[in-house]
């Protein structure tokens, strides 16, 4: 095809599905572009390691965690993973019986930057799902090849849940939503729709339509028909359990095992300051040992620099490693008060188990922020420490790049602009390896230091580019 032809593909506006992506606003939210966006197939190869690295990584993470609670790893380590966990919840999720169960649905965040990539964290209850599968499909009948499982992203996630109930032929799956979760449950109702009739055992579930039936969990639907359900795909958080009606009864199916449940109700996978553990120089013999000392160096030098904002007192020869002020080192995190606008190129956020350790929610950025505003960011993390670990994380910029957008509702104009993107590539465990099943960019204007789907933010699947060239 020629360059010109290439060109003259766009997104078309025919091809949006409206109920994945406006839900019930009048406008999108955020902008579209006429094309994908494009990375090369260097940058394809490295998603793809990131799928094989991360899986082996969450699977040590699960790994230390265990050995940490038995003694054979320093007790730090759990100590910080159950910061602020009810006790309760701890102890489900530390039951024999859910050893080895991890998340199978991995969606890191990758931002762009220009000595390549910079993994600020693991989402391993991601939102976006049903989203990225739409535009895919929007983008794929509009011409483009884009990244995407075969043969689709939908059916692929499907696939995926129906392995773990290998038994039966078809199993009744619900994706159990939480209200906390609304702002997704268009999208995922997309998701389910677009696999129905074909394959009608996939349901978007809210939690008060469960219940438990002579030791099966089933669920109601609208018309009053009930259905036992064989596995439970869980869109909520853990730190909402106390607002999810019927959240005793699922936990009780599925301790008893009478239903299975993905992710499980372990806390510890779910945590941003599993790579702050990456970093710490103590683990580096684990990390080389349980992911290969390739495969540990290629990640290390992707992850920013990452410290838990504990307030602990260190003896007088103690230093936090790597963490320094004016080439000295720095010896409590209280001296971050007294850093200057430049050395405040950091960012701190809640680790999770909290409301506002998603959505890039609790989020403050150094070098952005007042002196004041950052003095009080860092006492509120410090102070918040028993309950909410907040984690300190090197900022790393992401590169300009000029992408197009629409600039109108008819998608008829378009105007180029200078964003930073992030990537968000989605991996499916099937066969008890991950899969790149989908990727999502969100691209936003330049002058903005945090990256998520803001109104001004472009969001396209990602695409790789040809050896032919579309520069003008």
């Amino acid at each position: 095809m020629s360059p010109e032809a290439l060109r003259e593909k766009r997104l078309q506006a025919d091809s949006l599905p409206e109920q994945a992506l406006y839900g019930n606003q009048a406008t999108l939210g955020w902008e579209l572009s006429p094309e994908p966006f494009y990375i090369s197939q260097a940058q394809q190869q490295d998603l793809i390691r990131f799928g094989a690295v991360l899986w082996r990584f969450m699977q040590a993470v699960d790994t230390l965690y265990r050995e940490s609670l038995k003694g054979r790893q320093p007790a730090w380590v759990a100590r910080w993973l159950n910061q602020g966990k009810p006790e309760a919840l701890l102890k489900y999720g530390q039951m024999k019986r859910f050893n080895g169960q991890l998340p199978l649905v991995l969606r890191p965040d990758l931002l762009i930057t220009e000595s390549g990539w910079a993994l600020c964290e693991i989402d391993a209850v991601p939102g976006g799902l049903g989203f990225t599968s739409a535009l895919s499909q929007a983008y794929r009948q509009s011409g483009f090849d884009v990244l995407e499982a075969a043969p689709t992203m939908p059916q692929a996630f499907l696939a995926m849940l129906c392995q773990q109930v290998p038994a039966l032929e078809k199993p009744v799956i619900a994706i159990v939503l939480s209200d906390e979760a609304a702002d997704y449950r268009q999208e995922m109702q997309w998701l389910v729709d677009h696999l129905h009739p074909a394959e009608s055992n996939l349901f978007l579930v809210h939690p008060s339509q469960v219940d438990l039936v002579r030791e099966r969990l089933v669920f109601t639907d609208e018309t009053g028909q009930e259905y036992p359900i064989d596995l439970i795909y869980r869109f909520f958080e853990l730190f909402d359990l106390p607002n999810i009606p019927k959240i005793e009864l699922i936990q009780y199916a599925v301790k008893k095992g009478w239903v299975h449940c993905t992710p499980p109700f372990k806390p510890h996978t779910e945590e941003k300051l599993v790579l702050a553990l990456l970093h710490h120089p103590v683990l580096a013999g684990f990390w080389r040992a349980q992911l290969g000392e390739a495969n540990f160096d290629w990640l290390l030098q992707w992850v920013p620099p990452t410290w838990v904002m504990d307030p602990a007192p260190l003896p007088a020869h103690g230093v936090i490693p790597n963490l320094t002020q004016g080439g000295e080192a720095v010896q409590s995190f209280e001296q971050l008060l007294g850093f200057t606008q430049k050395e405040r190129a950091l960012v701190i956020k809640p680790s999770g188990f909290s409301p506002l350790a998603w959505g890039s929610r609790g989020v403050t950025v150094g070098h952005d922020v007042s002196q004041t505003v950052w003095a009080e960011a860092v006492t509120q993390a410090l102070s918040s420490f028993p309950q909410v670990p907040q984690i300190l994380q090197r900022f790393e910029k992401p590169k300009s790049t000029p992408i197009q957008r629409f600039t109108d509702s008819a998608m008829a104009a378009v105007q180029t602009m200078k964003v930073r993107t992030r990537i968000c590539p989605y991996y499916f465990i099937q066969d008890g390896e991950p899969v790149l099943s989908g990727v999502l960019a969100t691209s936003c204007p330049a002058d903005k230091k945090v990256i998520h789907g803001m109104k001004d933010a472009v969001l396209a699947p990602v695409a790789v580019r040809s050896s032919v060239s579309l520069d003008t």
